[in-house]
């Protein structure tokens, strides 16, 4: 059986479908966007399916065809690149685009790194990032093809992705350098359960926090709620509460010159796990395996954030 159509057709079929419009696919694609309208028009014609409307000046919206063949032509584009990769990975080096998500507070930890020296071991990779999202946005771009990995909580991941566990982290808190037990050892977190609670007010490390109280029958009593990291610092570096957090920054003076102090947690605490997450089904390409490996070897010393 000889098909009628081509793996470079389908790329475009999933770059118009990622990105909303012929000209932003056209860009990322590196082709005109006659050219990529002719690729489309000739797909359509060999599927015998309009997979795309076209509106004037607002961009496409994906038909119904197109929606029901977008997942199957992704899961095909994913198993020729593992393919390609496989039968090269002795003789060449990593090519092509490959798109990394982040959940917001994990990127300082993160990012940085693959920013940095992961881009210098493969030069030959087209990498692109989105740094600050929420892991509904992840979620979002893994399955409409934007991103092909994303580093994010596993208490986030729905039963549409797969995910890779990376690290665990155990979740500690932080006083103000003036509070009585600022510098002593391990304690319980019902020490400071009638005290007041800076929440973190950010997905998932509010749900982190819920669960380490509910896990310990312990009722938060919380005063102020932030979405904003560092505020949540700064707060209890001026002593109007602690936090209960995963992420370790560097250094404990917070952004207005006041200082926390860290205080593990005694017990049996429930830890995060930070792990890759990508499409379920979808294949574990080189470029995966090989972003997976380098996380895996260069853990941030600090923890992660969120």
């Amino acid at each position: 059986m000889s098909l009628s159509f081509t793996l470079r057709q389908l790329e475009h079929f999933d770059a118009i479908a990622s990105e909303g419009s012929l000209t932003a696919a056209a860009a990322r694609c590196h082709l005109s966007a006659a050219a990529l309208a002719l690729s489309l028009s000739e797909l359509e014609r060999h599927l015998g399916q309009q997979l795309f409307v076209r509106r004037k000046g607002r961009g496409v919206t994906i038909a119904p065809a197109g929606a029901r063949l977008l997942a199957q032509a992704r899961q095909l584009l994913a198993t020729a690149d593992a393919l390609a990769a496989d039968a090269s990975q002795d003789s060449a080096e990593l090519m092509g685009r490959f798109a990394i998500g982040c959940f917001s507070t994990l990127s300082p930890f993160f990012l940085p790194g693959v920013m940095d020296g992961f881009r210098r071991e493969h030069p030959g990779l087209d990498l692109e990032f989105v740094a600050e999202a929420t892991a509904p946005e992840l979620q979002d771009g893994l399955l409409q093809g934007r991103l092909d990995a994303a580093v994010m909580y596993g208490v986030d991941v729905s039963t549409q992705l797969e995910f890779d566990p990376l690290h665990e982290y155990r979740p500690y808190v932080i006083v103000s350098e003036r509070h009585p037990l600022a510098g002593k050892g391990p304690i319980q977190l019902s020490e400071l359960a009638g005290e007041p609670l800076i929440q973190l007010d950010l997905q998932p490390s509010q749900e982190n926090t819920e669960y380490i109280f509910k896990s310990m029958g312990l009722p938060p009593a919380v005063r102020h709620s932030t979405t904003n990291y560092e505020l949540a610092r700064c707060l209890v570096g001026r002593g109007l509460g602690y936090s209960v957090l995963i992420q370790r920054p560097a250094s404990q003076l917070t952004y207005d010159g006041h200082a926390v102090a860290i205080i593990e947690l005694a017990g049996d605490v429930p830890s995060a796990v930070v792990g890759l997450a990508r499409p379920h089904g979808a294949p574990r390409t080189a470029k995966y395996m090989t972003l997976r490996e380098f996380l895996l070897g260069s853990s941030n010393p600090h923890g992660p954030g969120g």
